[in-house]
């Protein structure tokens, strides 16, 4: 398909350069389009045809660089935005080069941070939507740069788990967690500390015996351990990721299925995962009180949760209105700003022993919960 005068390099098993003498951009991106939407590539094994995606990633001498490795490597920025944007081919810009500058600079600010122990994590409570307790906290790591500035986990967290440091900053959270055992003694009340792990961590050699160094310690003050995988990872998994969920719930933790809802669901993987707990997305739980739409994406969650044996946790809480939502829909437990912010270990347990006090103003919300159309 390619012009008699193209060459071929193979970078690596699916990494392909293709140099095309060409007179015009056009000319190049009419090749391009032939790749991709023509005739769809295709391998043959044993008899069987196999369709192959292609994404194509577009850099042209000399508009774009002048020597060649400054042609691959910007040719490579064009295909790494094609793979982002969920497109077959990309082209160049130099706002490509300014923006990948930015993110390798975020990522060795970010190693940097985990190295000198500079991730910080606080702590959100659950509470109970049918006695008002608490029901447990989740630790959230929390990153603030040199200048005072807070990074978004949903930004430094998919860019560990790029830049290899990931593992790290798990470990780092576990230390912090079990830190923060001091600042609960004195507390009556039994809950559990949920952390997040990302699927490269629970393949990693040393993850079970520090999780069970965690759980143990955790378990000698009275406290549970819940490990919460987000509902993308569970659905990409194999069945030696299987094994280490139930690793998991042997151990004694449990498992909880987070962000449920964001594209994913599958009742298989439901059936298949051993998790306790499912905690429905936030999209559907913040305007669920004006969306009926949301109201009946939460009622079903919360039947399947039932047929399965979880219980539901409604992320997101965070209005009177939104509480009494989710009570009514039959929501088990509730975590969001409405109930309390994340917090320094010695905050939240602070507040846990005020909690008498909270459970009046979300009794009366409850209580109001009934006039509630749903």
């Amino acid at each position: 398909m390619l012009p008699a005068n193209a060459s071929i390099i193979r970078l690596s098993n699916r990494r392909f350069i293709a140099l095309l003498p060409a007179d015009t951009i056009g000319a190049i991106m009419d090749v391009a389009a032939q790749l991709v939407e023509d005739e769809r590539a295709h391998v043959k094994v044993d008899g069987d045809v196999f369709v192959v995606d292609l994404t194509l990633g577009v850099a042209v001498y000399p508009t774009h660089a002048e020597d060649a490795a400054s042609l691959v490597r910007r040719a490579e920025l064009a295909l790494t935005e094609a793979r982002e944007n969920e497109v077959p081919i990309g082209v160049y810009t130099p706002d490509s080069t300014r923006r990948q500058a930015a993110l390798w600079k975020l990522e060795s600010d970010l190693e940097r941070a985990v190295q000198h122990r500079d991730i910080e994590v606080c702590f959100q409570p659950t509470i109970g939507l049918a006695d008002f307790r608490v029901r447990g906290f989740e630790a959230l790591a929390r990153w603030r740069t040199p200048s005072g500035s807070f990074v978004s986990p949903q930004m430094f967290v998919p860019l560990a788990e790029r830049c290899g440091a990931i593992a790290s900053m798990t470990w780092l959270v576990f230390e912090r967690v079990r830190e923060s055992l001091s600042a609960w003694s004195g507390c009556d009340d039994s809950f559990t500390v949920a952390v997040n792990v990302s699927p490269q961590v629970l393949k990693h050699h040393d993850f079970f015996d520090r999780l069970g160094a965690l759980h143990e310690d955790l378990r000698a003050a009275g406290i549970g351990l819940t490990v919460e995988l987000t509902e993308e990872g569970l659905v990409s998994g194999d069945a030696a990721y299987q094994a280490c969920l139930e690793r998991v719930r042997k151990l004694g933790a449990g498992l909880s299925i987070d962000d449920f809802g964001q594209g994913y669901s599958s009742l298989a993987y439901l059936k298949e995962i051993p998790a306790i707990e499912v905690k429905i997305d936030r999209r559907f739980v913040s305007n669920a009180a004006l969306d009926e739409k949301d109201r009946q994406v939460i009622r079903v969650v919360v039947e399947l949760a039932r047929a399965f044996g979880m219980s539901v946790v409604a992320e997101g809480v965070d209005s009177d209105l939104a509480l009494c939502t989710v009570a009514s829909l039959g929501c088990d437990t509730a975590q969001g700003f409405f109930i309390a912010r994340p917090m320094r270990a010695d905050l939240a347990a602070r507040w846990l022993r005020g909690l008498s006090r909270e459970a009046v103003r979300f009794a009366a919300s409850a209580r109001a919960a009934r006039a509630l159309p749903v």
